[in-house]
């Protein structure tokens, strides 16, 4: 096993002779972001990182912890399930994975961001839901992205770069300490999955039993319990299909166990003791509204450091 993590350490050294598979021009095109997605998922579940292009410096995280490349998901019998989605952003080098990965056959939702600087990968960043650590968590069984992630919006509804990006600000904007103002757009079929749970429709979400669908459940204050939503980024961004990856970490400080929202009723706070939440979510936004959001929460210490920003 010793033996094995040198090796996997080691990779490191190797980054100048394995970076010449991918280093043919200084810029990397979505195919070559994806071929490098691709060969990132296929190393790690060999566990064999020797053949990948490092940069000579590379940061690592896994739910937001630092650790050595070969640490945290590498070592832990790691697996890609088909299906997932592929979300190249050249003018930013970074590229986003949204799919389903497996430790010792144990499957999780996983949300996976890669930097690539001169076609060499200098930042790998992992949120992976784990079933036994998320307040909610659907079977993964056939799971797959929406469709609508892929789908080319009409050029007539199409918004700018920093459109798309304020209207997803506007999103946490709205959520953070929801007193019911909107500072962003949903569409009327708005919907949103959160580890493949429905937060908005259905019976099973504690939101959705509360208020049905995006605007509602604003409009009502349904998440007046989320303090801060902070370290907002958003490494991913593509007019063409109107889809935005946002990386944020939300702040629950927990000082009342009940709140009332729109109408009188009142909810439960459902983690009764201070937790802060890790997100990766896909945006589609469609005609400057947005349509759908989807994506991976995972419970972290409440106010964590946010390693990514200053």
């Amino acid at each position: 096993m010793l033996t094995h993590m040198k090796k996997l350490a080691g990779a490191l050294v190797l980054s100048l002779m394995a970076s010449t598979t991918f280093a043919q021009a200084p810029t990397c095109n979505s195919q070559c972001l994806n071929d490098i997605a691709k060969a990132y998922l296929r190393d790690v579940a060999k566990q064999d990182a020797s053949h990948l292009p490092w940069a000579d410096q590379v940061r690592y995280t896994d739910n937001n912890v630092a650790m050595m490349i070969g640490d945290g998901f590498w070592g832990a019998g790691p697996g890609i399930v088909e299906g997932g989605l592929f979300l190249p952003d050249p003018s930013t080098g970074n590229i986003v994975w949204f799919g389903i990965s497996t430790e010792h056959g144990q499957s999780a939702y996983h949300g996976l961001r890669i930097k690539v600087s001169n076609k060499q990968i200098s930042e790998v960043e992992s949120y992976i839901a784990r079933k036994e650590m998320q307040e909610v968590f659907a079977p993964t069984e056939g799971f797959k992205p929406d469709a609508a992630f892929t789908a080319t919006v009409p050029a007539t509804a199409r918004r700018s770069r920093e459109q798309l990006i304020a209207l997803v600000d506007g999103y946490f904007n709205t959520k953070q300490q929801n007193s019911g103002q909107l500072f962003t757009a949903f569409t009327n079929d708005c919907s949103q999955k959160t580890n493949g749970v429905s937060t908005t429709a259905g019976d099973v979400y504690w939101a959705a039993k509360a208020v049905q669908g995006c605007e509602a459940q604003m409009q009502a204050g349904v998440y007046k319990p989320a303090d801060r939503i902070r370290a907002r980024r958003f490494p991913v961004v593509n007019e063409e299909t109107g889809v935005v990856v946002a990386l944020s970490i939300e702040d629950h400080a927990t000082r009342y166990l009940d709140y009332k929202i729109a109408g009188g009723k009142t909810l439960i706070v459902q983690v009764p003791t201070p937790n802060s939440r890790g997100h990766l979510d896909l945006f589609k936004i469609d005609n400057g509204a947005i349509k759908r959001i989807e994506g991976v929460s995972v419970s972290l210490p409440y106010y964590i450091h946010a390693l990514w920003t200053q």
